[in-house]
């Protein structure tokens, strides 16, 4: 048994890739005359990500919603820990906005990606790995077909740097039984996580 619950789905270069924000979608690729694929587009994701090791005990937060369960949502790879997610509500008190305008902010989540409309808490069960780091800049194609729309990133702030953790593997059978424990969810206020929020 391997030491760690998802270490087939780490060791995939394909997760580092999309820890990366790479969309591996060969529809969404650049590609030439041929078909052949030339680059693959870049949404986000994190900057230099690091290997990670959690351990179990470890509290961890995701944000989710449209009306998926707290399971479902739980199956996704991006998360946070304890620390991180008491930024986001520091940072969410100290500027009196919701929390997630917070998470926009700071995770970088366009409202294209998420409604924001559910917080699930979980522990880690068996021991993870996870790639962790900073946010990179976001981009969101546009429904019109304009040019793409860019969230970007503000590192250089300090009261905006915030890492993050992608756990590949979370969305295998049976995985997020075995590996994390759903402490408990909360309902947010998707208005909350849009109120005065603007693409820059």
């Amino acid at each position: 048994m391997p030491l760690f619950a998802n270490q087939a789905a780490f060791d995939d270069p394909a997760s580092r890739q999309r820890a990366l924000g790479v969309d591996l979608n060969p529809l969404h690729a650049i590609v030439d005359p041929q078909g052949s694929v030339l680059a693959y587009a870049q949404t986000g994701g994190m900057l230099s990500p690091q290997r990670v090791e959690l351990e179990p005990g470890a509290a961890i937060y995701r944000f989710g919603g449209a009306g998926r369960p707290a399971e479902q949502i739980a199956a996704g790879a991006w998360w946070v820990r304890q620390g991180e997610f008491e930024k986001l509500l520091s940072f969410a008190q100290t500027h009196g906005v919701g929390l997630g305008l917070a998470v926009r902010l700071l995770c970088l989540v366009p409202p294209e990606w998420s409604d924001i409309s559910l917080l699930v808490r979980a522990r880690v069960q068996r021991d993870l790995l996870a790639w962790g780091g900073l946010a990179n800049t976001a981009i969101v194609s546009t429904m019109d077909g304009g040019p793409p729309v860019r969230l970007p990133e503000r590192n250089e702030i300090a009261a905006r740097r915030l890492r993050q953790l992608f756990i590949p593997g979370l969305d295998g059978p049976g995985m997020t039984r075995r590996a994390i424990q759903i402490e408990s969810d909360y309902p947010l206020d998707p208005n909350e996580s849009l109120r005065g929020f603007l693409y820059l």
